[in-house]
């Protein structure tokens, strides 16, 4: 669910920047189409004027502004053409970028309903858990559950230890023989000397 919230995260950012710089141009392209619109408009006036005019001299000025005009629109066909060419490419990326976008969020309100469903079942887990060691808890010596707290809070959680092959696997320290032997039997708690762990016999597993 992280992996996916930073994925969209990141999508997101993306199709922003992208949307963004669209925004601006085709803001940009709309100004352009709005100056060559006002130009034709200027060039066909001034080629109307041609037709009227008689005099030499004026006749000269007026050809010089219409071919003024022809270049400055000419110019703006250019920069429109490399506008929409730039276009296409970011206008693809947007579409694709939505596109993941959307399914991201559709995977990650998934995932996230997922580890709701699941963190719900832990939850019933967890209090189920609870009230059987409450029960169990009523049975404990109370010095022996007294020692048994200290050393969970001494030793990161784990209190309880198995001995197996003759060690102490919470502190993987080798243990006298006579109470490694004590522990098999199983008829008194045992305590580990080097860690304080309380000790409960497990064979070694079968070598493969």
């Amino acid at each position: 669910v992280n992996q996916l919230r930073d994925q969209t995260s990141k999508q997101e950012a993306e199709l922003e920047k992208l949307s963004t710089e669209e925004q601006e141009a085709a803001a940009a392209r709309k100004k352009l189409e709005r100056e060559m619109a006002e130009g034709e408009a200027r060039l066909r006036n001034k080629r109307m004027r041609q037709n009227l005019v008689r005099n030499e001299k004026e006749l000269q000025a007026l050809s010089h502004e219409v071919d003024s005009l022809k270049d400055n629109n000419q110019r703006i066909e250019g920069e429109l053409l490399v506008m929409m060419e730039s276009a296409g490419p970011r206008l693809t990326k947007i579409k694709e970028l939505s596109e993941s976008l959307a399914q991201a969020r559709t995977e990650l309100a998934a995932g996230e309903k997922e580890i709701a469903s699941e963190v719900e079942e832990i939850k019933s887990q967890l209090a189920q858990q609870r009230r059987e060691r409450d029960k169990i808890v009523k049975e404990i010596e109370p010095a022996l559950l007294a020692r048994y707290d200290v050393i969970f809070s001494r030793r990161q959680g784990v209190a309880v230890a198995v001995a197996r092959s003759g060690t102490c696997q919470g502190c993987m320290r080798r243990l006298p023989p006579q109470l490694y032997n004590e522990i098999q039997k199983h008829q008194q708690i045992h305590f580990c000397p080097a860690c304080q762990r309380i000790l409960y016999y497990e064979e070694a597993p079968p070598a493969k």
